[in-house]
C-alpha cells in the first residue's frame, strides 16, 4: 500500500489537457490510509482453477488459524496461501484473537491462452476492468478503482522496500459522449505550458517543478491521440512524465508514465509501448 501512495504523488493522476474535459477527483484518492485494525486482507477473491493467493491478516501478531468453507473448491494452507481447485464458490475463514475475518472466494475455469499475453517482450497477464482489457507484467502489482465516471488503474513493480520511489503507470478512463471536434483539441493542445502544469498539480496541493515540455498527436488504433512529456521534479525526485491522450467513441483513456531512471525490468518505456498496442476497449 505504502508504494501505492508513494507512486501516487509521482502522478497527474488528473489532469485534464482538454477545455473541453475538465475533471477532478479527490486529492487523496487512493491515497488514504486506513487506521491501524485487524482486518483480512482481502473480502472477496477472483481467482482462476490452478491459480493461488496468499490472504493476510493485519493488525495484530496472534496466531491466525484459516480454514476453507469448501476445500475442493478452493483449499487454504496454514500460511493462508489459497489454491483454486474447480469452479464454483468457497469461504476462506481466518481466527485470530477469537474473532472470524471472512473472504468469499469465486473459482473460475482456466481461460483459453491468450496470444497477446504469449506475445509480450516480457512475461505477462492480462486483466479486465469495466469496458478496458489490458496487458501488464506478471511481477508487476496492479490497484483498481472506480467512482461515477471514472475508472483508475495503477499499475507498479513489485519491490522489496516498499518506502522506495519507482516508475509506473496509471490509467483514468473517463466516460465521454464522443471525440471532440479536431479545431477544439488542437487549440487546448496548443495551450499546454509548464505554467499551466505546474498549476493544475497546485490544485492538488503539489509543488512541483516543470521543464521541457512538449506536445504531440501521435498515431493510435483506438481513435485520436495526444502526447504530452515534461520532466518533473517533486520532492527531491526527478520523473521523466509522459501522459497519452487517447480520445475513443465512449471514453476518453489518459495513461500517464511516470519514469525516474531506475533500470526496472521490464522498462517502464517498454511496458506502456505494449500497454497502448495492445489495449482494448468494448464498445
Amino acid at each position: 500500500m505504502k508504494q501505492f501512495k508513494k507512486f501516487g504523488r509521482m502522478l497527474a493522476i488528473v489532469m485534464m489537457l482538454s477545455m473541453t474535459f475538465q475533471t477532478a477527483l479527490p486529492a487523496n484518492y487512493l491515497q488514504e490510509a486506513e487506521a491501524a485494525q485487524t482486518a483480512i486482507s482481502q473480502k472477496k477473491l477472483t481467482l482462476e482453477v490452478g491459480k493461488s493467493k496468499v490472504l493476510k491478516i493485519t493488525g495484530t501478531k496472534s496466531k491466525v488459524t484459516w480454514k476453507s468453507s469448501k476445500s475442493t473448491v478452493a483449499a487454504v494452507s496454514k500460511t493462508g496461501k489459497v489454491t483454486a481447485k474447480k469452479a464454483g464458490k468457497a469461504t476462506i475463514t481466518a481466527t485470530a484473537d477469537k474473532k472470524k475475518y471472512t473472504c468469499t472466494v469465486t473459482v473460475k475455469a482456466a481461460v483459453a491462452a491468450n496470444p497477446l499475453v504469449d506475445g509480450a517482450p516480457f512475461k505477462a497477464q492480462a486483466a479486465t476492468f469495466g469496458n478496458v482489457t489490458y496487458i501488464y507484467p506478471s511481477n508487476w502489482t496492479k490497484s483498481e478503482a472506480e467512482a461515477a465516471g471514472y475508472r483508475q488503474i495503477t499499475l507498479i513493480p513489485a519491490v522489496s522496500d516498499e518506502n522506495t520511489n519507482v516508475s509506473g503507470i496509471s490509467m483514468l478512463v473517463i466516460d465521454t459522449d464522443g471525440i471532440p471536434e479536431t479545431s477544439v483539441l488542437e487549440t487546448a493542445y496548443k495551450d499546454v505550458t509548464a505554467d499551466l502544469l505546474v498549476s493544475q498539480y497546485a490544485q492538488k496541493g503539489l509543488e512541483v517543478t516543470v521543464d521541457s515540455v512538449t506536445v504531440d498527436k501521435f498515431d493510435t488504433d483506438l481513435g485520436v491521440g495526444y502526447l504530452t512529456s515534461f520532466q518533473l521534479t517533486y520532492d527531491g525526485t526527478t520523473a521523466k512524465q509522459t501522459i497519452y491522450d487517447i480520445y475513443t467513441e465512449k471514453s476518453l483513456i489518459q495513461i500517464t508514465v511516470s519514469d525516474i531512471s531506475d533500470n526496472l525490468s521490464p522498462d517502464v518505456q517498454q511496458v506502456v509501448k505494449y500497454l497502448i498496442e495492445t489495449l482494448e476497449v468494448a464498445k
